[in-house]
């Protein structure tokens, strides 16, 4: 009889368990379905309203590229939580063949209205309806994968309450037995969630620490840095280090590391407030080609040979940080560009455009959505070899923050970095973090 009930209790609680695990995972994929269906309506909406806007920007004369550039952001972002939501499925066996098949159909409609809003010119409503099309299919789809998740999840449940049922008829013989167990699954879950709480101030604690020491790092490396340029720029001014060809060589060398050691913690420092919250902005109205001039002018002395062609033009900006966003794009092109390096700026509408230029091989295709993320890789390297990686990251929140902003391109075998900077008497937003530009613009 002992045996018997152990038997039966043990058949209790593997139904349980089973039941439960069914219910689990049927419930987190029935979650992944709804967020599939929510983030390509988002898509769909957004794209779809982005489209008109442009349109009646085109035919009216009119500007809504605030509005555009948010509404693409949310569906971009809704994109990417559909992507992952059908990957889960995907992994779940879940979509059959004809649910990724239309999965992929609609990703491509989704890519080519990004790419023909983006294009001046195209006729966006010819895309409207295989949008709607495609996305109806997907939607029929998912409707499908949903319906049989919320059927796999009631039967679970009812299993479930047929072994509740038979459980009832147990519970005057199996109390203390139930109750012991009760308490020691109570106490397990307890201590899970305290390590769970642990692991949790551990990391806050680490990244805090992490901050910090980059902030007090890089202010500490600061004081002896200056004075290794302060006293090698000395060198380089004395007459007779110049009539010595090699001393005068290795001078410039240590000058030239120690400006690019210098802006290396100067991007740390960045990082540090831009984490914090503290990073400040000094607007001012200055002549843009001067100091485009000044900078290559002291780039070529560092040994780079660097050419430029700039508009001359007064825009509003922050000195400092527009001369640390050139900087750090012409490193990076001195670093990973062409030997051939040249500068364009020119005037278009109430903004000022600025493109760093090089013929080197370009950024590889499939880290352009991501090149201006932190630490960003390529296989088991960092996308910025002989980097800390943050360089291109900083200046795009610099970009942003000084209500401008950047853009890759690759045109006729040379790479652009565009800055976009608002001319002088333009309001300037210093919270503009949320702009994107949608432009391409070969200088």
């Amino acid at each position: 009889m002992t045996g018997l009930v152990l038997l039966l209790v043990l058949g209790l609680v593997f139904s349980v368990a089973y039941g439960s695990q069914r219910i689990t995972a049927s419930a987190a994929s029935l979650h992944d379905a709804d967020e599939s269906l929510r983030s390509a309506t988002v898509v769909r909406a957004q794209l779809a309203l982005a489209g008109h806007m442009a349109a009646v920007d085109e035919a009216n004369g009119t500007n809504s590229t605030r509005f555009i550039q948010h509404s693409l952001q949310e569906a971009e972002d809704a994109r990417a939580n559909l992507d992952q939501g059908l990957e889960l499925l995907s992994a779940a066996e879940l979509l059959d063949e004809s649910g990724r098949a239309a999965a992929v159909a609609f990703q491509e409609v989704v890519a080519d209205t990004f790419g023909a809003i983006a294009t001046p010119g195209e006729d966006l409503r010819a895309l409207q309806t295989p949008l709607s099309e495609a996305f109806d299919v997907l939607v029929d789809e998912l409707v499908e994968v949903r319906n049989g998740l919320s059927a796999r999840v009631a039967a679970a449940d009812q299993l479930l309450g047929q072994v509740g049922n038979l459980a009832r008829f147990l519970v005057a013989f199996l109390v203390p037995a139930a109750v012991i167990i009760i308490y020691r699954e109570l106490t397990r879950r307890q201590q899970r969630q305290a390590e769970l709480e642990t692991r949790l101030e551990a990391e806050r604690q680490l990244n805090l620490a992490q901050e910090q020491f980059i902030a007090n790092a890089s202010h500490e490396l600061r004081t002896p840095l200056t004075s290794i340029m302060g006293m090698s720029m000395m060198l380089a001014e004395d007459q007779e280090v110049r009539h010595e060809p090699r001393l005068a060589e290795l001078v410039g060398f240590i000058v030239g590391e120690s400006e690019e050691l210098a802006r290396m913690v100067e991007d740390l420092l960045t990082v540090a407030r831009l984490d914090a919250g503290a990073l400040t902005y000094s607007f001012e109205d200055f002549e843009v080609d001067a100091e485009l001039q000044d900078m290559v002018e002291a780039a070529n002395r560092n040994g780079a040979h660097v050419k430029i062609s700039a508009e001359p033009a007064m825009i509003r900006a922050d000195r400092l940080r527009f001369r640390q966003v050139v900087r750090n794009l012409l490193s990076n092109a001195r670093k990973y560009g062409g030997s051939n390096m040249r500068i364009s700026g020119r005037v278009d509408g109430r903004t000022y455009v600025c493109a760093v230029i090089d013929d080197g091989d370009g950024v590889p295709s499939q880290l352009i959505p991501r090149l201006f993320k932190r630490f960003i890789h390529q296989g088991e390297d960092t996308a910025s070899k002989d980097s800390v990686g943050l360089g291109l990251s900083i200046v795009q929140s610099l970009a942003h923050g000084m209500g401008g902003s950047i853009s890759y391109d690759r045109i006729e075998g040379e790479s652009y970095f565009s800055v976009r900077m608002p001319l002088k008497g333009t309001i300037v937003n210093a919270s503009s973090d949320q702009q994107h530009s949608l432009d391409r613009v070969p200088a």
